[in-house]
């Protein structure tokens, strides 16, 4: 029998664990192969640190504008889980996308209230600030975080310019809320075999997953008849098929793309096979799909020079090396502080320098620079 879910989105299941301890483990054995790019940081949020995994792509510089990217883990999951598992830092670097990989609180999304809401768009925010990006937006999550994709998107002041689900789905409070939401280019992909998000629904709090699909294509005012396409079976051995359906001419260039999952699970197509779950599909590459999806829908702009005239304060690359570059034309003080608020550098300048940071370990830190005891800037630095 399938579970009841909680919050209209939340399902009561054991296998939970037991899919929390096999990705736990994936992620400690990866997690030096992507500790580079990849790192933890949080912000205060409604009264408490919030916190979240930002991966950039390899080639990152401060002269280009990326595309960032949303990607929420599911129920009993974190962000170190959903990193793991999509295996989307490769997407990123081949498509040149900032990703954010979130925590939820106590391993859950709620999309009931807006506590979530609030937090994934003060994130974006944050991210914005300290880091190089475009306007476009672009949100992803599996399970429980499909859930809150479809709430964040049609309810946030940002434009998001495309989500893909995999695995969730839109209750029926969400698409009551959800009347005004602007139109977006949606893709969804799903298992019939799904033991945790039912395909079928579940009455009357979660629809079936093909009336979700309706909804958008509707909502998007798409073709009503769809293209489909069976998918090439390259690994018979894998228990499961794939449909693709396409909707397309949808208004403001939007479309609805659904990837029917034949007898697959609860699953992340292409990615570590969970049994319990159900088939896990290797005929399609689930991320490699969602990442020339978002390319499609908007890239990286390059070539904005950084900025070296001598009475513009700057501090630059972000991240860094070995060295900092600082430019200024009178006596400035910078002092670089550590994750826990400590000073771990100081310099005082007047004209442009280069400032040595060998002795600085890879990681997250804070600057602050002043100018006759006045601060004029603060803000955030990575360190490669």
């Amino acid at each position: 029998m399938h579970s009841t879910l909680r919050d209209a989105t939340t399902p009561y299941t054991e296998r939970y664990k037991n899919m929390n301890n096999i990705l736990a483990i994936l992620a400690t054995l990866l997690t030096l192969t992507n500790s580079v790019y990849a790192q933890v940081d949080s912000i205060y949020d409604q009264g408490t640190y919030r916190t979240f995994i930002v991966h950039l792509p390899t080639d990152y510089s401060a002269k280009n504008q990326y595309p960032l990217v949303l990607n929420l883990h599911g129920l009993r999951a974190n962000a170190k889980q959903q990193q793991t598992y999509s295996q989307f830092d490769e997407v990123a670097d081949q498509k040149g996308f900032i990703v954010i990989y979130p925590n939820g609180t106590n391993e859950s999304w709620s999309t009931r209230g807006n506590k979530d809401l609030d937090f994934l768009t003060h994130l974006v925010d944050s991210i914005r600030t300290d880091y190089s990006t475009n306007d476009c937006l672009l949100v992803t999550g599996f399970s429980q975080g499909g859930f809150m994709t479809y709430k964040f998107a049609n309810n946030t002041k940002h434009t998001v310019k495309a989500i893909a689900v995999g695995s969730g789905n839109m209750s029926s409070a969400t698409q009551i809320e959800s009347e005004n939401a602007p139109q977006i280019p949606t893709m969804h992909f799903h298992g019939t075999g799904d033991n945790i998000v039912p395909f079928d629904g579940s009455s009357p709090l979660i629809p079936p997953v093909e009336n979700t699909i309706q909804w958008w294509v509707n909502h998007n005012n798409c073709n009503s008849t769809p293209t489909v396409t069976p998918m090439p079976d390259l690994n018979p051995n894998d228990n499961s098929t794939v449909e693709k359906y396409y909707y397309g001419n949808g208004d403001n260039d939007s479309e609805v793309t659904f990837y029917k999952v034949i007898d697959g699970g609860h699953t992340w197509s292409d990615s570590y096979s969970i049994p319990i779950f159900g088939a896990t599909n290797k005929d399609i590459n689930q991320s490699e799909i969602i990442g020339n999806f978002f390319d499609d829908i908007c890239s990286t702009i390059t070539g904005f020079e950084e900025l070296s005239i001598e009475s513009t304060l700057n501090i630059y690359p972000n991240p860094f090396n070995e060295v900092l570059k600082i430019n200024t034309n009178k006596e400035t003080t910078i002092t670089i502080y550590n994750h826990l608020a400590q000073p771990v550098l100081q310099e005082k300048v007047q004209s442009p320098t280069d400032i040595d940071t060998k002795a600085l370990l890879p990681g997250i830190y804070f600057y602050e620079i002043t100018q006759s005891q006045n601060q004029l800037r603060t803000g955030k630095l990575l360190k490669k």
